[in-house]
């Protein structure tokens, strides 16, 4: 049930929130079910045109998608790189050289691409995601919260600040701060009291930590923010979370004295 309502959660909460990737950014792959030699077909006209120097921009853009559908990741970094080179506003491909190189446990080169990324454009949210999650893994934790929070300072007044915001907040809950976590998302909530995503992000944190008396009622402020249909799903979230909650109480100490007083009036 509650990977249920996380995921129910997560689906409202990254609206405007995160992420990007293939497909997710307009690079979308047509049916991934394609035949390989069917793609292997449209691939060798354009391979030859890229060989020859006579490939257009948009044939480029197509060349990249199929080697991507083959499975051609070494292709697809020699085609990345300098069409990041020569495209430097279309950051969208600079991060997706970043998630190849990553991919190919290329840690260092994964950050470069990244970094190059902030160097022109500090507040891109997308970036930031990559980084953290980049060294995060490589137990980084203290230096990118660092960076991350210097970054969100940067960004008050502006439109990035909620989304670097609620990444921050994330961050320091996977890092295991959750007094901050929860800090980060309560001054959110009353910087931006008319959108319900911070409501949501720290409702779920209280729920994970146990406090469902908590969460649900952080559910209901979210639920006043947000249009019907998403009202529709806190609802069905916020039953659940309840029967959670009496569940847990019924097994817990209270639970336990009930039984007991229970069986003494039968006796």
């Amino acid at each position: 049930m509650l990977k249920k309502t996380v995921a129910a959660l997560a689906a409202i909460c990254v609206a405007g929130f995160g992420g990007w990737w293939l497909g997710r950014s307009g690079f979308g792959l047509e049916p991934a079910e394609a035949p390989q030699a069917a793609l292997q077909r449209r691939r060798a006209p354009l391979e030859t045109k890229l060989a020859k120097g006579e490939a257009t921009a948009e044939e480029q853009l197509q060349l990249l998608k199929l080697r991507l559908a083959l499975g051609d990741q070494n292709g697809a970094i020699s085609l990345l790189e300098p069409l990041s080179d020569q495209r430097p506003e279309q950051w969208k491909l600079r991060l997706m050289l970043a998630d190849l190189r990553r991919q190919q446990k290329d840690q260092g080169g994964a950050e470069r691409e990244i970094r190059q990324v902030l160097n022109v454009q500090p507040l891109q949210v997308e970036a930031w995601q990559q980084l953290t999650q980049l060294q995060l893994n490589q137990g980084k934790g203290s230096k990118v919260e660092a960076q991350l929070n210097k970054a969100a300072v940067a960004a008050k007044g502006k439109p990035e600040e909620l989304t670097l915001g609620l990444l921050l907040a994330d961050l320091q809950q996977r890092r295991q701060q959750k007094q901050s976590a929860e800090n980060t998302y309560r001054n959110l909530i009353n910087r931006y009291p008319e959108d319900p995503r911070p409501l949501l992000a720290l409702a779920l944190q209280k729920q994970v930590a146990g406090q469902g008396e908590a969460a649900v009622a952080l559910l209901r402020e979210a639920r006043q923010l947000m249009p019907e249909k998403s009202q529709l799903v806190l609802d069905q979230v916020a039953a659940g979370w309840s029967m959670k909650n009496l569940q847990k109480a019924a097994q817990g100490p209270t639970g336990n004295t009930l039984r007991a007083g229970a069986a003494g009036l039968s006796n």
